[in-house]
Order: C-alpha cells, then structure tokens, then sequence
C-alpha cells in the first residue's frame, strides 16, 4: 500500500518546474532527468540526488547514482547511493548487496551528503548492509554488520534501537531456519504475478475468488500516466480471479469495475458473502478504510466508512469483519497504543451497536507494526503480521488465540519457511483455515511482491462445525436478481452473540457457509427476502467431538413456482477392506492438452490413484514414498515464458496437491513423502506444426510412481 506523508514528494519538482499536479508529474520527469543526466555537473548531480533520496524520490534518485557509479565506479559515496536506493525501491538485497559492500570499506561519521569532494560513505552503510545479510539469510554476516553499526554509529541515531531488535530477530532465524515446521508453500504463477508488485490477497472462505491488489498497468494503457515518481510503478488497484472447476487453476486476473486510473486501491478484506468489499485508499492523505457493495452484477463505487471509530485522522491501513459480523478488527496508528500500527478490535453488542476500539494489548502488539489482522470463522484465532521482535525478518505471520475469558494468547511465530527473512504479510484462509494465501518479497519470484498459496494442517481449525451449501436453479438459469433466499439461525443454548444470525448466499452463484459452535442446537429458517417469506424450516444438532465438521445443505429453486425443492439424502455405506499384508507399488500418467498444468485429486484417473494408496495404508501400509516426474513438449508456450518454467510447474502442483491430500487424511498424515524426481522439456524439435497433437503430446505428461 502506499505510504503516508507523500507531501514530501513534491518538494524537488515544485522548486525545478513550478507548480505541477500530481497526476501529470511522471509524465513529464523523464526529460528534465535527461537533461540532468546529460548536462549536469557532478555537483549538481550529488545534490539534486541527495534532495531526491531526502524526498523519496527514489527511481529517479537510482538513475543519478548510476550516472555518479559510470564517474567513479569505486566511490564508496556513490556506491553507497546505489544500493540504499535498490533497497527502498524494492527491497532488492541481492541487488544491492553488492554497492554497500564497497561503499563500507570507506565510511565516515561526518559524511556529507552534499559535498563533491567526498569519496566515503556515511556509517549507515553497514546498517543497511545488514538489512541484505539478514534478508538473504546470511545470518552471521548480518549480526556481525549490525554489530559495526551500532560500534560506529552515533549514539542519537534513530538506527541503533532497529539494529538492535534486528539482532534479536537474527537469533530467532537461526533457530528457525534450523528446524523448519511443516508448510507446503508455492508461488501462485504468471495468472497472478507479474513483473509487479501482487500482494494482500484475500480469499473466499470455498477458495473460489481470489481478490488481490497489483500495480500492474492497465491493459489498455490507462494508467500508465500516472506512474508513482517515488518508484515508477504503477497505481494500486484491486483485481479478483476465480478458480477454474475443470482444471482447479485460477482464471485471468479480472479487474474490478470500481477502479480509476488515477487512484490508489488496496484489497483489505471481503465479507463472507462476498456482497461486500473493503479496501485501503490514501486521498486524504493520511490514508483510510473504504467499502464497495455487489448489485447488479458489480462491485459498485467506493464509499468510505463514516464511523469515527475506525477511521481518524491518524493512519489506517487494513480492517477485516468476521465471518460472523460480531467483530471488527483494524490497524491504526492513532494515539494510546504501544507504538507504530496497533490492532483495535469491536464487537457488536445486543442492540447492535458497536463498543469503542479495545486495543489487543501487549501479548498481540508490540513498539512496531502491527497490521493486517485476519480472524478465523470460529473467532478463535488471529492472524497478522509484525515487524517486531517475533519477527525473522521484515513482516512474518503470527496467530494469538482468544481464551474464554476474552484475552489473548502472546503471539506466536508461524514458523519457516512460512515466514522468511524477507517480508511476509496479509495471511488470509479458506473456511477450514489448512489452505492460505499472502504476499511475500522472497528470493524466486515474478517480480518485487509476490502472493504465494500454502497447504499446512497443523492450522486447521478443530472443534467447529460450518454450515455450507449451494442454490441453483432447477433449470440451470442464473440465479434471478429479485427472488434471493437467506437463512434466518436461531440457537437458544448458544452464547448471546450468537442466538440469531442471518445467512445471505453469495450473488453470483449462490453458495453459502458460516461457522456454527460444537454441541449447540440450530433451527434454520429458508425465506424468500424480498417478502420475508417462510419457505422451508429444519433443525439439528450439531455433534459434540472435536473435529472439524460440516453440515452441507444443496438446494434448488424453481424459478417459475418460486420455491425451493431439497434433494433426498443419499446414504452411504462403508465397505469394509479385506486385508492383505504386502503392497504393490502402483503408476499413474496423465497426458496434459497444451499448457495445462494441474489436476484433481477427487476427480478421474488421480482420485483413483490416491484411493489406491489410501486402501493400501488402511490395510496396514506405513509409509510411501511417491515420485513425480514430468514434461512438456517444445511447442513454445508464451504463457508461461519457458517450457522449462511449465514442466516445473506442472511438478510443483501435483507436489502441492499430493501433500495437501495426504497430510489432511489421518490415515497418511506424516507417512509419506512426495518428491520431485525430473521436470524435463523433451520431444520433437518444433517445426511450426502445434496442431499435430499425435508428435507432441506424448511429451506433456506427469508419471507417478511409489515405492
């Protein structure tokens, strides 16, 4: 998102250009910097890139530096300004690891930032060197130049208090890194990445709809005029992808209607019925929270939230609802909290109004940032993201529970390689909280920021049951716009807050869920909302174990006789296994169409495949190792820049799904280990002929085999 105080911007050009607005700025910067590249002095050239870095202006502050670095190569000065600046742009460590290590062979406590005569650099340079050490995991470097920092530095630098708890994150990596938790983490691919920033993914509690924020330009070429002068991307806006059934891969990314070329939008957060949006805007300068509702088919204009307890005129950066709508959980940097951004939560009391911000207290936040809270459907778990002492590095992903008292559990780390020594921010989950999406500026990516998907059991949620479902037409029509049906709970035995609710399905196709308490009884009311009309009633209880449990309601509507008709249940019989004592390693392949790369594990020959091996284990099996192998043809592929880049991908998904599979089955969970044997580009020469499926198709293919 973008940062606050941008007045600081402007100083530079007001001075050199007169008055220019904002929007027509990073049209006309490139030929006043050409004109100062081409002519300027070295001089000028060290101070107008001094003035430039002071005000932010880092893209065009890279250009001079470069310029200074072809003068003299081995100016730790100008070496210095290289790669403080590749660091703010970004946060490049590999890129600028190289300039601060020759800008800290030569420092100075008494740099001056504007003199032509000097050739050291200012102290800070071992800092930010250590800021690359750390990123890149280079543990021990980056004590050590922390270390020389705070030895070096003066004693009323603002630095030193940072390096210091930097230290402490340092010793916290090691241990990590040392023993790495469980997660299966992949990058979400070139659908959703690009050569930009992608990050603050939202996902639907089904996994559906992937709503996200990329500063991408526009296909159109709409906002590329109106590129940040800070870093020369592109405004925020916000997009949504939606899971393709046939092939379990996320579509095209989709911009939403509500976006202006002109305008910075950042997801924060989608309501469970995904009727409506929130996001981050910064017109007014100090930055706020805006909501979006869904009609007509759209997410309409954006509105901001008028509550005066949410938004001040302090900084606001992210604000999630739970999935319940009992609570409101956001970050601000308003006065009385512990330092930088804080989280404050709201619940809704009897009369549904809202109590003032409750700060989460010390075990939540600390004397850093605190931000992107997400809770999990049950309201027992929250997950956010802090740059403090628990921290591995930059932003990590940490969860506190909720006692029954109401306090909060301290904070704990999420583990690597979930976290990373880079940053990782905005953790978001699907309804039984094993899958989750955020963003991350890791080694290996498309571009700056990247949104990375993880499967890990050990945070799926326990001792809940949901209530899920789909309404469709009995015709296959699409669901009319003026005959919606909502639910209508009631729960006599359940905690005040939670005695009446109501469900509304989701506009675009219909499907519901919502969380409900374990050993509690529900009476669950089907009207029609446009008379409040009862249609349909029925009760149950829901069971008193511990597990995770769903109660799945399918219905269809009759559009024309306006009711709604309940599919019969269908029994199911467990058939039991004769068992045998000794286990055949078994082969699966699948041929892919062209640049297909994923498959179904409940679906065809795959859901066959992991059937075989869970019948295996039921009679006794103990652990398995399964090898994947995979292909692509030399029938070039734009979409995904290399067949090399499709085969591995084609790997890594079926790597990702296996274990998902696997490890959220008791039966085999911790008993087998998928590997990665080959992902090869192999086939035929191409000869211009892609239609000749029968030359290259035997070459596009995942083979896997267990032993």
């Amino acid at each position: 998102m973008v940062a606050k105080n941008k007045l600081l911007l402007f100083g530079f050009y007001l001075a050199l250009f007169g008055l220019i607005p904002l929007n027509s700025l990073s049209q006309k910067l490139d030929d006043p910097l050409k004109d100062l590249l081409e002519n300027g002095s070295e001089q000028l050239l060290i101070s107008e890139n001094s003035r430039m870095m002071q005000e932010e202006l880092f893209y065009s502050a890279e250009k001079i530096a470069d310029k200074l670095l072809s003068i003299k190569p081995e100016s730790a000065n100008y070496n210095y300004r290289k790669g403080f600046v590749r660091l703010k742009i970004d946060s490049d460590a590999k890129g600028a690891l190289p300039f601060l290590e020759k800008a800290i062979l030569n420092t100075d406590k008494n740099f001056d930032a504007y003199g032509v005569s000097e050739k050291s650099a200012p102290i800070d340079a071992f800092y930010h060197l250590a800021t690359c050490y750390h990123q890149l995991e280079q543990i021990d470097n980056a004590i050590s130049m922390y270390n020389k920092f705070i030895s070096n530095s003066n004693n009323k630098s603002e630095l030193i208090p940072i390096a210091q708890m930097n230290i402490v994150q340092c010793g916290l990596a090691r241990e990590f890194i040392a023993k790495p938790s469980y997660g299966n983490l992949k990058n979400m691919g070139p659908t959703i990445n690009t050569f930009y920033p992608e990050y603050a993914p939202v996902i639907s509690l089904d996994g559906s709809s992937l709503y996200f924020t990329s500063k991408r330009s526009w296909s159109n070429g709409e906002s590329d005029k109106f590129r940040n002068p800070s870093n020369n991307y592109y405004p925020e806006d916000i997009y949504v992808s939606y899971l393709d059934i046939n092939d379990s891969t996320f579509s095209e990314s989709k911009l939403l209607d509500f976006c202006l070329p002109k305008r910075n939008e950042a997801t924060v957060a989608v309501n469970a019925d995904e009727r409506k949006i929130f996001l981050y805007q910064d017109s007014t300068g100090s930055g706020d929270i805006y909501y979006s509702d869904f009609f007509a088919s759209k997410f309409n204009e954006i509105e901001k939230i008028e509550d005066v307890n949410i938004n001040s005129k302090y900084w606001e950066t992210h604000c999630m609802t739970s999935h319940d709508g009992n609570y409101i959980f956001f970050s601000s940097d308003r006065p009385g909290g512990f330092g930088g951004l804080d989280i404050y939560m709201m619940a809704k009391t009897n009369d549904n109004s809202w109590t003032k911000p409750i700060n989460l207290g010390a075990k939540v936040n600390t004397a850093y940032n605190e931000d992107a809270p997400f809770i999990s459907i049950d309201n027992k778990k929250l997950y956010f993201a802090s740059n403090g002492p628990k921290s591995i590095g930059g932003y990590d992903i940490l969860v506190s529970d909720i006692s029954a008292d109401g306090t909060w559990s301290d904070a704990v780390n999420l583990g690597y390689p979930l976290n990373t020594t880079s940053n990782e921010i905005y953790y978001t989950t699907t309804i039984d909280g094993t899958r989750g999406y955020l963003s991350s500026n890791r080694e290996g990516g498309y571009g700056n920021t990247d949104i990375y998907e993880i499967f890990n059991n050990k945070l799926g949620l326990k001792n809940i049951a949901v209530f899920k479902g789909e309404i469709k037409t009995t015709d296959g029509s699409p669901l009319p716009e003026d005959f919606v049906v909502n639910m209508k709970i009631t729960c006599d035995d359940c905690d005040d807050y939670d005695k009446n609710r109501t469900i509304y399905p989701r506009l675009r196709d219909g499907l519901f869920m919502t969380s409900l308490q374990p050993c509690k009884n529900y009476k669950i009311v089907y009207f029609n909302a446009s008379d409040n009309k009862e249609m349909h009633a029925e009760s149950f209880k829901t069971e008193c174990n511990l597990n995770y449990q769903e109660i799945v309601r399918d219905l269809l509507l009759d559009v024309k006789k306006r009711q709604l008709v309940f599919p019969k249940e269908v029994d199911v019989i467990e058939i039991a296994e004769v068992e045998v004592s000794t286990f055949e390693n078994i082969q699966f392949k699948h041929i892919f169409e062209y640049n297909k790369n994923k498959l179904f594990t409940n679906k065809g020959k795959l859901k066959d495949f992991v059937k075989d091996i869970d019948k295996q284990f039921k009679k006794g099996r103990e652990k398995m190792t399964i090898n994947i192998y995979t292909s692509a043809s030399k029938v070039p592929t734009t979409t995904y820049e290399t067949n090399e880049k499709l085969s591995q991908l084609r790997a890594e998904n079926m790597k990702y799904d296996l274990m998902e599979y696997f490890e959220s089955n008791e039966l085999t969970r911790g008993k087998i280990v998928v590997t990665i044997v080959s992902a090869v580009v192999d086939g035929p020469d191409y000869e211009n002929d892609y239609r000749n499926k029968e030359k290259y198709e035997p070459f596009q293919y995942v083979t896997l085999k267990t032993e």
